[in-house]
């Protein structure tokens, strides 16, 4: 057994470093006193989930180990914080305990061609240069940023091939390729290419399946954040469209991956959000409330509250407001609706505006020959 993980570790380090001479990576959050001069390897914790059982299992370090790499973090493990880089290997492998000869000199193994770590899946790229072990309930998503967006999924499914399109291959326990001769050690930096007009086919990366070519603007997505944050955060477009955009995301927005770029706008889309405005309308004296949207007219005297649930129709009905006129005092919403916002107020009436009556046809009494009375209608 004891030979067995030494064998593991020297794949790792060795097969690692390959491509690239001596595998170090550097931290990219903040470092807490106390960690070795000697370390070779940091990961960072970006989700409250990643704690020290996290790392130790993926980096087979015990407890003790961890702690002694990372004194802060305290035996219970209270002192591990998000944003902050913990140290999971020293001179390229982690370090041992007792027997440090017998584990360096494993270190030192050169693999061949065919040399990776047990168990893989079938049809695992040959040339793969770094491989990650795979833990109960892991996606393409964390394991893409895991590894900070240095690939994507096609990446992942190309290098491994019997995960499966929708991620369903994936074996806890099992070793994946997460990288081959070339690729990158660090993450993409965000440039102002999220806000480029881009050219073609030029899009920041990495993206999902079915973005729309003609996209103009862009935005990554935040951890957590949702498709109704980012459409009220922009402001200048409805969810339907931005799914009509960005057909991954899904229509229950389930499909919104962390660090991905989605597309936030179109040649025509609005670059600021409708205007807002408290000013009394002219004649009336009864201020408007706020906000609205832009082109409402003048001489409202009736505002209604649009909520998540509101539509043209319900509102429609409920005043019975002709659509026609309601679109005339309301114009921002569109002959078709989409514009309606919610959270926004709406005109439903003006001063001098009188609904047209609804007319009701008046029962008519016939008198047959035998004397008694049919009602109207019948």
């Amino acid at each position: 057994m004891h030979f067995s993980t030494l064998f593991v570790y020297g794949i790792l380090a060795a097969g690692a470093s390959a491509s690239r001479g001596q595998r170090i990576r550097r931290q990219d959050g903040t470092v807490d006193p106390g960690q070795p001069s000697d370390c070779s390897w940091w990961e960072t914790k970006e989700e409250d989930y990643q704690d020290c059982a996290y790392l130790e299992d993926g980096w087979h370090l015990t407890h003790k180990q961890f702690v002694e790499y990372n004194p802060t973090v305290k035996d219970d493990c209270s002192g591990m914080k998000v944003g902050h880089s913990y140290c999971v290997e020293v001179n390229g492998i982690p370090r041992p305990g007792e027997s440090s000869s017998t584990t360096t000199s494993a270190a030192q193994v050169s693999p061949t061609k065919d040399s990776k770590p047990s168990p893989t899946q079938d049809k695992l790229i040959n040339t793969c240069t770094n491989f990650y072990q795979a833990k109960k309930g892991d996606t393409y998503p964390k394991i893409i940023a895991e590894y900070k967006n240095t690939f994507d999924a096609a990446d992942l499914l190309k290098w491994n091939p019997a995960i499966g399109d929708d991620c369903s291959g994936i074996w806890a326990n099992y070793w994946y390729c997460v990288g081959v001769p070339g690729t990158p050690t660090a993450a993409p930096t965000r440039t102002a290419e999220s806000t480029a007009k881009p050219t073609g086919d030029k899009k920041p990366n990495p993206t999902q399946e079915g973005l729309i070519d003609s996209c103009t603007s862009f935005h990554m997505a935040a951890n957590g954040e949702t498709c109704e944050k980012i459409v009220s955060t922009f402001g200048t477009f409805d969810f339907a469209t931005f799914f009509k955009w960005n057909p991954a995301v899904g229509k229950d927005c389930s499909g919104i991956w962390a660090n991905y770029y989605y597309c936030v706008g179109v040649p025509g889309t609005p670059t600021a959000k409708p205007s807002v405005t408290s000013t009394k309308p002219t004649g009336t004296g009864i201020p408007t409330p706020s906000p609205i949207q832009e082109g409402m007219v003048k001489n409202c005297n009736k505002f209604h509250p649009v909520s998540k649930t509101t539509t043209c129709d319900s509102i429609e009905k409920y005043y019975k407001l002709p659509f026609a006129q309601f679109f005339a005092w309301n114009p921002a919403v569109g002959k078709d609706c989409s514009g309606l916002w919610a959270n926004y107020y709406a005109c439903v009436s003006v001063v001098g505006y009188k609904p047209s009556p609804t007319t009701t046809a008046k029962p008519i009494t016939i008198k047959p020959a035998n004397g008694i009375s049919t009602p109207s209608p019948i």
